[in-house]
């Protein structure tokens, strides 16, 4: 009986301990649970809790604009609005959709998209506003987007309506007053892969983060029906604009050369065309100008539209700067840079003779001119007045593939010119181990290398100047609204000497007035240019009919401008003589007198001017 007793208080005992353990368990796991909860995870669960109570409105800041040098708006922001509902306010929905869509309907009547073919396209009418507007205040939402791009004088209309539960909200967009001016310098800007608006291309994505400034926040507490707390707590951080950009791009100058590379593409019939402007003692881009164009804030159209012409597809539409961000292969323009070097080096001077006396071979490949003429002994000088490749390869190989690809580098070739642009391409000097001869004497001649038209213009800066490398500038002033930043010019590196480039100078005059220019070059100012006729790689050789035509120089006299001119593919004449070179000087012709730059010389009255 006794031994009962004891085995059922030992039972008893045992079930009370495990109850007590059980207890403890369970209390210490309620302990943890809270200390994940108040102290592991207290942001976490702050977070969801403030997202129940807190609203976040995003208040857009205004994007900085872009103006020209002298002064006119070429990029600004004009405030839009976006119209949106809550459908828990409004009362009657079934007539706030009817007026909101037959006012939006009375606003966008038929229009003609495409004039070529006449196709008019309908926008969207009465039963699509009606059944959208409906369908989204139907919606068991607080707020719904009903409409966007609406202008300030559409939403004051629609605000008289009195309509509660119907608000707006300020869209800045970006708009281009000028229209297609300088497109290709400013970019456009549009909506990335998160809806979000971004800068592409040219100063609208290159300097994208100085110009979109900084978003404003909105926090504010709301009861469980979504309407403000009276009480509550509200927090606003204003949105900070984004900077402005002045260029130094000059709005008279821009708008001249780009209405002469169009009328020079289309006269030449060529796939494209472009033209620099600088200031060789600056480096400031006064003007570029490519053709075909294309209106930053159309976006209908693709990057590179095409369009059949006959047998030809060309281009209709261009949103690549060609002038930075396309390479070709520039031919004879290089020719002054090898001899600048040999020069520099002294090596040569314009008098020194060599003998062209047939084609020459290197490494097994035969070099010949490009009129397949020969002119026995020859100086330096006549060497670029007649553009000898022969001569040019000859020179080259008394420089040397160490010193001529080192000088090339330091010209700028090779790499990147730091222009605040987006999308500068480098183009290719090879490297030094895959020089061969052939290599060495196609490269003193503008083959098996590549550049873009800026680096080649700036090249030619540096014998403008007196030997002086500068970084191209495209920005004059930074305005964050506070100070004002002025971009000052940026002096790179010596190239090369004073009298190398002097030189260099009087040869390139002499190259203009006896060389393949002759017959256009402006007989009442001085001229110091090269012309550069390129053949287009293709299939492993090079096109027997292609080629990229290009004129490059400055005015010697005065040596405030130079410019190049680039011509694709034109059909009218393979030879940069026929095409680049008479529409350089139309367009230098043209700049004088914009600048009232005085001639150098008086014209002579007995000869006739072509100009």
């Amino acid at each position: 009986m006794k031994n009962t007793r004891t085995k059922k208080r030992a039972f008893l005992e045992l079930r009370l301990n495990s109850l007590i353990v059980l207890f403890l368990v369970g209390f210490i796991a309620v302990i943890f649970r809270l200390f994940q909860i108040q102290v592991l995870g207290h942001e976490k669960f702050e977070k969801m809790g403030q997202d129940q109570y807190w609203t976040v409105q995003e208040i857009s800041a205004g994007r900085g604009s872009i103006s020209s040098s002298d002064g006119f708006l070429l990029a600004g922001t004009v405030d839009n609005y976006l119209m949106y509902g809550e459908p828990k306010v409004v009362e009657n929905k079934t007539q706030t959709a009817h007026i909101l869509a037959e006012y939006l309907a009375s606003i966008e009547p038929e229009v003609i998209q495409d004039e070529e073919v006449k196709e008019v396209v309908l926008k969207p009418g009465f039963e699509y506003y009606y059944k959208s507007i409906f369908d989204n205040l139907n919606l068991d939402l607080y707020w719904v987007s009903l409409k966007k791009n609406l202008s300030h004088e559409q939403m004051l209309a629609i605000q008289k309506f009195g309509i509660e539960g119907i608000g707006f909200e300020k869209e800045p967009k970006r708009y281009y007053p000028e229209g297609t001016l300088a497109s290709h310098v400013l970019g456009f800007v549009a909506s990335d892969e998160k809806g979000e608006k971004t800068g592409y291309y040219g100063i609208e994505g290159a300097l994208n983060e100085d110009l979109q400034g900084k978003m404003g926040r909105i926090l504010e507490e709301r009861d469980a029906t979504g309407n403000p707390i009276l009480a509550g707590g509200y927090r606003k951080a204003n949105p900070l604009p984004g900077r402005n950009i002045v260029l130094t791009i000059d709005r008279s100058v821009q708008y001249m050369v780009e209405r002469m590379i169009k009328d020079g593409v289309e006269k030449y019939d060529a796939v494209s065309g472009n033209v620099i402007v600088m200031d060789p003692y600056t480096g400031k881009v006064i003007a570029m100008a490519n053709y075909p164009t294309y209106d930053p804030s159309d976006f209908s159209v693709g990057d590179s539209e095409t369009i059949a012409d006959g047998e030809q597809t060309r281009k209709k539409v261009e949103r690549r700067n060609l002038s930075i961000q396309q390479t070709y292969e520039p031919g004879s323009v290089m020719k002054p840079m090898t001899v600048s070097t040999a020069v520099d080096l002294g090596l040569v001077s314009s008098t020194t003779t060599y003998e062209d006396a047939g084609p020459v071979y290197y490494s097994g490949y035969k070099v010949d001119n490009w009129d397949l003429k020969h002119h026995g002994v020859l100086t330096v000088q006549r060497l670029l007045e007649l553009s000898n490749n022969i001569g040019a390869a000859w020179v080259g190989h008394k420089v040397g593939a160490e010193n001529l690809r080192s000088y090339l580098v330091n010209f700028g070739y090779g790499k990147r010119t730091g222009i605040e642009l987006q999308g500068e391409d480098t183009g290719v000097i090879p490297a030094i181990s895959d020089w061969s001869d052939i290599t060495l004497a196609n490269i003193s001649f503008g083959q098996g290398i590549s550049a873009t038209p800026l680096q080649v213009l700036n090249a030619f800066n540096v014998i403008a100047n007196g030997g002086t490398l500068y970084q191209p500038l495209i920005i004059e002033k930074i305005d964050d609204g506070k100070k004002i930043l002025e971009v000052r010019p940026k002096r790179l590196r010596q190239v090369i000497k004073q009298e190398t480039a002097t030189e260099m100078v009087s040869m390139l005059e002499n190259a203009a007035v006896s060389g393949e220019a002759k017959f256009y070059v402006l007989k009442d100012y001085k001229i110091a240019g090269k012309t550069g006729t390129a053949q287009i790689p293709e299939k492993g050789g090079y096109s027997a009919d292609k080629t990229n035509a290009t004129f490059v120089g400055f005015l010697s006299g005065d040596r405030k401008i130079s410019m190049i001119v680039k011509l694709e593919e034109p059909k009218t004449s393979v030879y940069a003589s026929l095409t680049s070179v008479p529409l350089w000087m139309d367009i230098m012709s043209e700049l004088v007198k914009f600048y009232g730059i005085a001639p150098d010389r008086i014209p002579d009255p007995q000869v006739s001017q072509l100009n």
